[in-house]
């Protein structure tokens, strides 16, 4: 198998999806199901008297604005929804409704409106998604069958609330995509066995750094100082000679 053939599509996979691009369905125009009668002249005696287009308080017009088809002005109902919610509106000193009208205006606002997106449901924006660290290791391995360290080649990946695999969170930066190139060689150099690859040294001891160097130790030639036996074999050769 070609390694330059294997190395771009290592390099290729790591991005799990891509922006869609098939534009998103209309909704149909909302039908209210039931009269809301109700709810308009409440909206029209407690909130209109400051939301209307004479006076836009808090930059609001509701006057212009049909009770029974909120779903053809959700995110406007959506703000007074929240104002409802909370009991902010209307504002102290100004007449309010009793509980039970709060109670079927917020009832029949949200009712309505879920309704009506229920048959066109709206995920918000597709992000760019590409693999974690875990699981490019886990893909190299169906892939290829090899086993790859790859937190010595990968940078480790961002995580929000415990998860490492949200597409939000998980960026792809110029610097990263380098990262994943120089994988994808190593990787497919592995993958087809290159003999051009060059021998990686591996350090399999380590002496302290506060080890003393001065004295003699046991095992070397005479007039020798500091080491360690095991990493001059030469020098061990010669002491037991």
């Amino acid at each position: 198998m070609n390694r330059r053939l294997v190395a771009g599509i290592v390099a290729s996979f790591w991005v799990g999806g891509a922006v869609s691009s098939v534009p998103r369905a209309q909704a149909p125009a909302s039908v209210p199901s039931a009269p809301a009668v109700l709810e308009q002249a409440a909206v029209t005696k407690y909130c209109v008297t400051c939301h209307n287009a004479r006076t836009r308080t808090g930059g609001l017009a509701l006057d212009g604005l049909d009770v029974g088809t909120p779903a053809d002005h959700a995110d406007v109902w959506e703000k007074v929804l929240v104002k409802l919610r909370t009991g902010a509106m209307p504002p102290a000193g100004m007449p309010r409704p009793d509980r039970a009208t709060y109670d079927s205006l917020i009832s029949w606002l949200e009712t309505t409106i879920d309704r009506a997106a229920g048959p066109v449901p709206d995920p918000g924006r597709t992000l760019l998604h590409r693999l974690n660290r875990a699981e490019y290791a886990n893909a190299i391995h169906d892939l290829l069958a090899l086993d790859v360290d790859v937190a010595t080649l990968l940078p480790p990946d961002d995580s929000s609330y415990g998860f490492d695999n949200i597409a939000d969170i998980l960026g792809v930066s110029p610097a990263l995509q380098e990262r994943y190139l120089s994988a994808a060689d190593k990787i497919s150099a592995l993958a087809v066995g290159t003999p051009e690859v060059a021998v990686a040294g591996e350090t399999i001891y380590q002496v302290p750094a506060d080890r003393t160097q001065r004295g003699h130790i046991d095992g070397l030639p005479l007039g020798t100082r500091g080491g360690r036996p095991s990493m001059c074999p030469r020098c061990v050769r010669s002491a037991g000679t």
